[in-house]
């Protein structure tokens, strides 16, 4: 993983409640950010979405990290 790598999750405008849960389960960690999409169209995500802040591929244990905490949440 790279050092000081961040990772951006992105919650549909329409689902408030996975974004509130998410907020408070990654309130701790200042690596992960959590964003409620602000698009009310099409063009905004239909499920939660993870991103390596600039761009690039996230590392693999800051994705495994995340993508656990989902899983837990029963968001994926």
């Amino acid at each position: 993983m790279a050092v000081g790598q961040r990772c951006l999750v992105v919650v549909p405008a329409d689902a408030p409640e996975i974004y509130a849960r998410l907020v408070a389960a990654f309130l701790h960690n200042p690596r992960v950010f959590v964003l409620r999409d602000r698009r009310s169209d099409d063009r905004g995500p239909r499920s939660v979405e993870v991103f390596a802040v600039g761009g690039g591929e996230l590392g693999p244990d800051l994705r495994r990290l995340v993508e656990d905490e989902l899983r837990r949440l029963g968001v994926v």
